[in-house]
């Protein structure tokens, strides 16, 4: 708007100057020559002609710069609204890039969130597993230290049994040879009174009576040693049973 002023203003000086000189060679024209009313209406009028022309060039160069200062500034906010399309585009584009870097930063941490529960749960199988096996190997040592107690004990009772089976037998054995030994005397001592009985009678009572004691004698030997058969056959068996236990 500025330099369009300062351009009328030019022009307008360009054309004082024209009429001025123009006046100058006419009044040197003139000389003698009075210079009458038509001329100076036609000068007039001539001066109104340039100033309307001038007044609708100016006209013409204002409504030009305030065309082009409107297309200006339309450019210029075509130009801004396409730069804050840009620039929200920009912003939209940078939003959704974090919400995805974001979203895979969240990805990332569940993922390795998951890993460290299943090396954990790993950890925690493994360790109970350890504990079920060291439990296992406990309650299999303490069973087997119960097992050889019991072994020993029913060892230890087995022996004391034998033990006591054999000191019954032997007792038994005793007894039964210390009654055999016993009626055995009684015997020899009834036969000793008997013969002396006898002594009185018949010689053939005497035989037969003799008789009678030899057959008993004789059965009391062999009982006697059939005890101590059984007796030495029992004491067999149980020192064999000994050294087998």
């Amino acid at each position: 708007m500025k330099s369009v002023i300062q351009k009328s203003g030019h022009a307008r000086a360009n054309s004082s100057g024209s009429l001025m000189k123009s006046g100058t060679e006419k009044e040197g024209s003139a000389g003698i020559v009075v210079t009458d009313s038509a001329m100076l209406d036609r000068e007039r009028k001539q001066l109104e002609k340039i100033k309307l022309k001038q007044q609708q060039e100016l006209q013409q160069m204002m409504e030009y710069e305030i065309k082009m200062q409107t297309l200006q500034q339309q450019n210029e906010e075509k130009m801004k609204q396409q730069q804050d399309r840009e620039e929200k585009h920009k912003r939209e584009l940078l939003h959704k890039a974090k919400q995805q870097e974001e979203a895979k930063r969240q990805q990332e941490l569940e993922k390795q969130r998951k890993l460290e529960e299943e090396a954990e749960r790993q950890k925690r199988l493994q360790q109970e597993m350890a504990e079920k096996e060291k439990a296992k190997e406990e309650d299999e040592k303490r069973k087997e230290k119960l097992r050889q107690q019991e072994i020993k004990r029913s060892e230890e009772e087995q022996r004391v049994k034998q033990e006591k089976f054999r000191e019954q037998t032997e007792k038994i054995a005793r007894e039964q040879l210390l009654l055999v030994e016993k009626r055995k005397a009684e015997m020899e001592e009834r036969d000793k009174k008997r013969k002396e009985m006898l002594d009185v009678k018949q010689a053939k009572s005497r035989k037969e009576a003799e008789k009678k004691r030899k057959e008993t004698v004789q059965k009391l030997e062999s009982t006697k040693r059939k005890m101590e058969d059984l007796l030495e056959s029992q004491r067999e068996v149980l020192l064999s049973k000994a050294r087998k236990g």
